[in-house]
């Protein structure tokens, strides 16, 4: 049941994602964001669908499942905030605040949730995996900083009042990526690399999106095409994970 539910839930938002990069692509405005909302739906359901065909899975899994819907869910959140700026310019600041916001806390929620996974099958805060995981952090820290002097003073970006929240949430995708690579590799029995590869796409997805609304390029086509396309199919990809929890 679970893997009929994985083939049509992926077929449904891949549809729904192509439906609303032709409006957001050719239209915009009203349409762009209504589109965007479903197909934002569509992936919250699809993870919902999934965690209620699984049979059992463990303690922290069930956990783990929870944490990644609520990702989800606030990710549709900052999706549907990100774009009421388009439609309400006037206070664009307060909706692009809201939604970093929204993805800040669901990467919070990842973070937790790829923790629970990873208690599952081993002792994650061991002593010799807490030094990893401190130095984890203190790369990603570090990485934020350097990010941060490269798009002020190399790329020219003007975050405006919004370098606190930037660099917060910099940090945070920053390490729910790492933790997810580094926990592909420990030998969990759920294949984390899935998990890894969509929080690498969302990384990639954000990274051109700081272009558009820092640097300049908000009208950009090519740019708009191609953070949907990693953005969506980086949620795709971290709902149908579910799958194998």
């Amino acid at each position: 049941m679970a893997l009929y539910i994985l083939i049509i839930g992926l077929c449904l938002c891949a549809l729904t994602t192509g439906i609303f990069l032709h409006f957001r692509l050719s239209k915009g405005g009203v349409v762009g964001v209504l589109t965007k909302t479903i197909a934002s739906f569509c992936f919250v359901i699809f993870a919902l669908f999934l965690s209620t065909s699984k049979n059992s899975t463990g303690y922290y899994g069930g956990y783990t499942i929870t944490c990644l819907i609520v990702g989800l869910v606030c990710g549709l959140i900052g999706d549907i905030l990100l774009d009421l700026k388009v439609i309400y310019p006037f206070h664009k600041k307060q909706y692009l605040l809201g939604g970093m916001t929204a993805f800040s806390i669901g990467h919070i929620f990842n973070i937790f949730g790829l923790l629970l996974l990873a208690l599952e099958q081993v002792d994650i805060f061991a002593s010799s995996r807490l030094l990893t995981l401190g130095i984890i952090a203190l790369g990603c820290l570090i990485l934020t900083f350097i990010i941060w002097i490269i798009s002020v003073k190399v790329l020219k970006f003007d975050f405006e009042k919004f370098t606190p929240i930037v660099n917060l949430y910099t940090f945070i995708l920053l390490l729910t990526t790492a933790l997810s690579v580094y926990l592909s590799f420990i030998g969990l029995t759920a294949p984390v690399i899935i998990l890894a590869i969509g929080f690498v796409l969302f990384l990639a997805s954000d990274l051109i999106l700081s272009m558009q609304y820092f640097g300049g390029k908000q009208e950009s086509k090519p740019l708009t095409f191609a953070n949907h396309l990693l953005y969506y199919a980086a949620q795709i990809i971290i709902a149908a994970f579910i799958y194998f929890i």
